[in-house]
């Protein structure tokens, strides 16, 4: 198992309004982010490809730990998530922080999926880790095993 980073180093669920979000985000949330969060979870949860590559810097990335997946660009993240990441497709998130970013659990029609971490910048999405031991990582979160809506 690869080692976890530094973006798991806090382990406490809470609120993102209420969160230190450090970087390029406020405390408490300002419009524009909670807006631009906001906009991610529809574009996700709705699996709205355009709307969601919409809300991502050009050279964005996005990795999975531990696979060996690193993509970059608009390009590689439509096309993947039009192909293999397709099982992504009717998931819904709930929303955590981890090491003062914003956070998301996921959920996948099938259960727990992945601990999703957002990298923001100049007011767009510039990274996106999704961790995918739940089972240990879930409960550091708070968030439950399973998704009732």
């Amino acid at each position: 198992m690869a080692a976890l980073r530094s973006p798991l180093a806090h382990p406490a669920a809470v609120p993102l309004a209420a969160a230190d979000l450090g970087g390029d985000t406020a405390r408490p949330l300002d419009a524009d982010q909670s807006e631009l969060l906001d906009r991610y979870v529809r574009a996700f949860e709705g699996y709205d490809i355009a709307a969601l590559t919409s809300l991502l810097h050009e050279d964005v990335t996005l990795n999975m730990p531990p696979l060996p997946l690193w993509l970059r660009g608009h390009a590689d993240i439509r096309d993947w998530m039009l192909g293999t990441g397709s099982g992504c497709r009717g998931s819904r998130l709930v929303p955590t922080v981890a090491s003062g970013v914003p956070a998301f659990g996921q959920y996948r029609p099938t259960g727990p999926w992945a601990l999703i971490v957002l990298d923001i910048s100049a007011g767009r999405i510039r990274g996106i880790t999704n961790f995918l031991d739940v089972e240990r990582l879930f409960p550091l979160f708070g968030l439950p095993m399973r998704f009732d809506a």
